[in-house]
């Protein structure tokens, strides 16, 4: 199933993200498709339901300062930047800044290439098999809530557009309802969990199954109880997470190691991950890559493995903007003695690095990622990109959610007890993989189902941080906590900059709607702050 499109219609490539396409809108097509002559039959749509996971690549894509990591990474507590100031980081966050626009305007185009596939299957006719309809539909409304759960977390009341818009005013759409987003995020992916398959053959490797719907759905459910307090929620979250469960289509793997290496790509804890590629065949890459004959990655090495340090440098190491990420002591000291995935997140002094030994003395902390990097090989770095995919949905991140929502929503300790220790058992088994040899009697013992909920739920902040630390996951999780009321980030949180700690305010729940869409929509207002 080899889909690669040299031309597209203007409405999968021009971006309607408020007024920025103007006159192109009256252009003739390009190439010799066109809207009236390319959805006509199955095949149409196999080819155009690929342009939204595109969408996905380009965040990800992560080069010339636009990209995923910075503006998302950046502000959580497990990270320090190495090169002087940085406002995201340290909370001097300003509606002109490149990043945050950058997520704002890929998460748009996405919601626009779904939106198409959405509207041409109203018109379409011809299906061999109905079901074939229904499961296009679920694939777009799939992305379409992907990018908007990174809208709604990011930028909060954002505007919701749920169909192919024609003109320019009509691109001028205000700030959403309260639940206005929420509510079509869930019901883009309850759509999606009933319409997808379980599972897809080898040479669609990586599109959403109904798994990857429920997941995705269960945890936006959690998000609203703890955004909004409608506490009702825990409990559709809790029904949607043990249906994953239930499924038994997924597993957590023997060694955790395997969800961060490039040759265990796709595995049996993997329930959504974006599929990178070093330029060999990758279905999601029709739309924004065939200029780099079908390459697309990340920059996620080149910016967490070590860089230099006071004009010291690791293998591979430059003063470019290579080795932006290091360990806060934060992190460090939140692990448990000898817990094995330290391994697998960051470097210390001493361990293996290339053909040397790592050097705390590289790092402005000591230490700097190992997740996604070990194990590191000098040969040919820096590369442009990283063809290793990000993991987005691992079957821990459902087990430790679904533990959450028992816990919150049903008072269940008992249960919440059995899920957080299924990950802390993978871990604990792991000892023996990375030290090759028998493990501590005491190593991460087991949380006790008589503990309080408060209690549990403490170790299962603990648990999210060790077990998803470096994933692009905690800084969400510290703001949906502080919504909720269980941690209050100024007096909770060290984020490892005295600076980051001092400007951190209510206003930094939220990122500021880029400026450049509220000078071309006047109907948009900025969030409270900014």
């Amino acid at each position: 199933m080899r889909m690669y499109i040299k031309s597209i219609p203007i409405g999968l490539a021009c971006m309607l993200a408020f007024a920025t396409c103007n006159d192109q809108l009256d252009l003739s097509p390009i190439g010799e498709l066109n809207s009236e002559n390319f959805y006509n039959n199955e095949e149409d749509f196999e080819a155009a339901s690929l342009a939204p996971y595109s969408t996905i690549l380009n965040l990800y894509y992560d080069q010339n300062g636009g990209g995923w990591f910075q503006p998302i990474m950046y502000p959580d507590d497990d990270v320090r930047n190495a090169l002087g100031n940085n406002d995201i980081e340290e909370f001097n966050w300003l509606s002109t800044n490149g990043n945050f626009r950058n997520v704002w305007d890929e998460s748009y185009k996405g919601v626009m290439r779904a939106n198409v596939v959405i509207d041409q299957l109203g018109n379409a006719n011809g299906f061999s098999d109905e079901s074939n309809k229904a499961r296009f539909e679920g694939e777009a409304r799939f992305i379409r809530a992907y990018f908007y759960f990174i809208l709604a977390r990011n930028f909060g009341e954002v505007p919701v557009i749920d169909k192919v818009l024609t003109t320019i005013e009509d691109t001028r759409v205000g700030n959403s309802q309260v639940r206005e987003a929420w509510d079509l995020i869930e019901a883009d992916l309850a759509f999606a969990a009933e319409n997808l398959p379980e599972s897809w053959n080898d040479d669609n490797t990586g599109r959403a199954t109904r798994y990857a719907a429920s997941a995705l759905l269960g945890k936006a459910q959690i998000y609203r109880a703890q955004w909004l307090g409608e506490t009702g929620k825990y409990q559709d979250a809790a029904t949607n997470l043990q249906a994953v469960v239930n499924g038994g289509q997924y597993s957590l793997m023997d060694d955790y190691g395997d969800n961060f290496s490039e040759d265990a790509e796709n595995n049996a804890e993997s329930i959504f991950e974006i599929q990178m590629t070093r330029g060999d065949f990758n279905p999601w890459l029709p739309a924004d890559h065939v200029s780099n004959e079908g390459a697309a990655g990340t920059g996620r090495k080149i910016f967490t493995a070590a860089g230099c340090n006071q004009g010291e440098c690791a293998p591979g190491g430059n003063q470019f903007g290579y080795g932006r990420v290091h360990i806060t002591s934060s992190l460090r000291n939140e692990f448990e003695p000898n817990d094995p995935r330290i391994f697998h997140t960051f470097y210390q002094e001493g361990d293996q690095y290339a053909d040397t030994v790592f050097r705390a003395t590289w790092s402005v902390t000591g230490s700097t990622p190992a997740k996604y990097v070990r194990p590191f090989a000098a040969e040919g770095f820096p590369p442009n990109i990283s063809t290793n995919n990000e993991r987005v949905i691992r079957y821990s991140d459902v087990l430790l959610l679904l533990a959450e929502a028992e816990l919150l929503g049903n008072g269940n300790v008992a249960r919440a007890a059995e899920l957080i220790n299924q990950v802390r058992e993978r871990a604990r088994n792991n000892y023996e993989i990375v030290y090759e040899g028998t493990a501590p009697a005491d190593l991460l013992p087991d949380r006790p189902a008589s503990a309080s909920a408060d209690q549990m739920h403490e170790w299962l902040r603990h648990e999210r941080r060790v077990e998803l630390a470096l994933e692009v996951h905690r800084y969400d999780d510290l703001v949906r906590w502080h919504r909720a009321g269980i941690i209050n980030i100024p007096t909770d949180v060290d984020f490892g900059n005295a600076l980051a700690n001092q400007n951190w305010g209510e206003r930094n729940l939220l990122k500021p709607i880029p400026q450049r869409e509220l000078d071309n929509n006047a109907n948009l207002s900025q969030n409270d702050g900014y």
